[in-house]
């Protein structure tokens, strides 16, 4: 029997998942990583600690499997991200991921050399993280760094390299660098030659589904697998989780709560919000785009209120009893709002300056108050997004929620009720690995197209409907919603 691999490089952990060739899941195991913050604001992590956990999950998967003939993997990966090899391969510098600060300067003077190329060409307002802004700071800032990189990749792209692999990226994942042209689907020579790289720098394109090469024989050994191990390109970590949940047609909208927060929305064609407040980026899906709305704190801001508000050296609260006290509370909270900015926001505001708050405190409200307000400020941020979606002219006809707060039922009703529609779940796991596995399976022709795929792999239970009486009084909420950055915008740290 063949079996197919899935890697996720994710921001905290990667995570591996094997399927055979029935589409039943035969392991799943996950290894944690840390990321560095050497400097306040910087966020690196080790791409070396990447492939050494990535192949202590791998074994741990294969070693579930008597005979594990590894017909092909694939990758999702966190994105944006940047990593910078010499000639021989090697890391000149630990990789800057996304949620990396330092490249403020360089965010203002991209918005304003290449304005006209990000309303036209990239599709996407410019940010710390994002590989444009970073590489602008090593090349100002870290100069003997900037000269000895012969590759610039994407975090997940080195795997590819560890597995015997020349340097290469997908279009997907590609084109959230701000580098690049959506609607070619390639490089974008003009925005490189604006901010002064050179266009070598930037690896082969492939589309996401595109069988790249095979593993080398001395790693197939290590890892202890047989098989054809054809690699196929892979993608975003946003676009695993479309495919993984299966979204990938128009009218289709992904809604994600994890660490932060995502909305996806298929395109056949690719357009762009002339105002930058959303993303437009090339799907995995060959011939597709998608539209990306992103909250910053979303699953993180729930964490952080735990941890750093109600948890003591004598007692830790769990999350299971905090979400049984919250479903006491009435929707709208007593008019506690919560604006969930604790680290900037994106859609729509664009501004890592932005704040979080607690807005109305009375002194009535209590513990469930607070973590209520927190689940339902989150769901309005993502209402904002969706807001904008609408406004360009998605109709949603099917809205797929997932991530961590998916699996809490109150959330999951708050959120069917503040977008004032049915909420499908999947009854899969790890929906992003799952997704990169789809990606090995339709590249190597096990399935002739992502709708087999899905239709033979995914299935939705029975969707949470939203509630009339809490849809009334989220619209109200909503409004004050709307109203409170705006207000609160000019009293903001500078």
């Amino acid at each position: 029997m063949d079996f197919f691999l899935g890697i996720d490089l994710g921001t905290q952990s990667v995570k591996a998942i094997c399927l055979d060739e029935n589409g039943q899941i035969r392991g799943i195991a996950s290894r944690d990583y840390p990321i560095l913050t050497p400097q306040p604001g910087f966020a690196e992590q080790d791409p070396e600690t990447w492939w050494q956990k990535a192949k202590e999950a791998i074994k741990e998967v294969t070693q579930q499997i008597p005979q594990p003939n590894i017909k092909a993997l694939s990758f999702s990966g966190q994105m944006h991200g940047t990593v910078m090899l010499d000639a021989d391969l090697h890391p000149v510098h630990p990789g800057i991921i996304w949620a990396d600060q330092r490249s403020h300067r360089q965010v203002q003077m991209i918005r304003e050399r290449l304005r006209s190329y990000l309303e036209t060409t990239a599709g996407s307002d410019i940010a710390t993280g994002f590989m444009a802004a970073t590489l602008s700071w090593v090349k100002e800032n870290l100069p003997k760094v900037y000269q000895r990189a012969r590759w610039v990749l994407l975090p997940k792209d080195y795997l590819k390299i560890k597995m015997g692999l020349s340097p290469s990226t997908d279009v997907a994942d590609a084109s959230a660098t701000l580098l690049f042209d959506i609607r070619k689907r390639s490089w974008s020579e003009e925005m490189i030659n604006a901010l002064g790289f050179d266009t070598s720098l930037f690896p082969p394109l492939y589309e996401s589904n595109q069988i790249i090469g095979s593993m080398k024989e001395e790693v197939k050994e290590e890892l202890g697998i047989t098989g054809e191990t054809l690699i196929v390109a892979g993608a975003g970590d946003q676009h695993c989780a479309a495919l993984g949940n299966g979204v990938t047609e128009e009218g289709e909208v992904l809604v994600t709560i994890g660490t932060g927060g995502q909305l996806f929305a298929p395109l056949k064609y690719p357009f762009i919000d002339a105002k930058l407040r959303i993303h437009t980026f090339c799907h995995a899906v060959p011939g597709y785009w998608h539209l990306l709305g992103a909250i910053l704190c979303a699953g993180l801001a729930l964490s952080w209120f735990k941890k750093s508000v109600l948890d003591s050296p004598e007692h830790s609260f769990d999350f299971k009893s905090l979400d049984q006290e919250a479903q006491q509370v009435p929707p709208g909270c007593h008019h506690l709002i919560f604006l969930p900015h604790l680290i900037g926001e994106r859609t729509p505001y664009m501004n890592p300056k932005a704040r979080g708050a607690f807005l109305n405190v009375h002194l009535t409200h209590e513990r469930a108050h607070f973590v209520r307000a927190i689940m339902e400020g989150v769901g309005m941020g993502m209402r904002n997004a969706l807001e904008i979606f609408k406004e360009l002219g998605v109709r949603p006809q099917r809205v797929v929620f997932a991530g961590g707060g998916s699996k809490s039922l109150l959330w999951r009703k708050i959120m069917a009720s503040i977008l004032d529609t049915p909420l499908f779940t999947t009854d899969v796991k790890e929906e992003t690995a799952l997704g990169a596995c789809l990606l090995a399976m339709v590249g190597a022709g096990h399935f002739a197209s992502f709708e087999e795929a899905i239709q033979n792999i995914i299935h939705y239970v029975h969707p949470t409907l939203p509630d009339p009486h809490w849809v009334e009084a989220y619209n109200q909420t909503y409004a004050k919603f709307k109203k409170a950055y705006p207000a609160l915008e000019e009293i903001s740290p500078e």
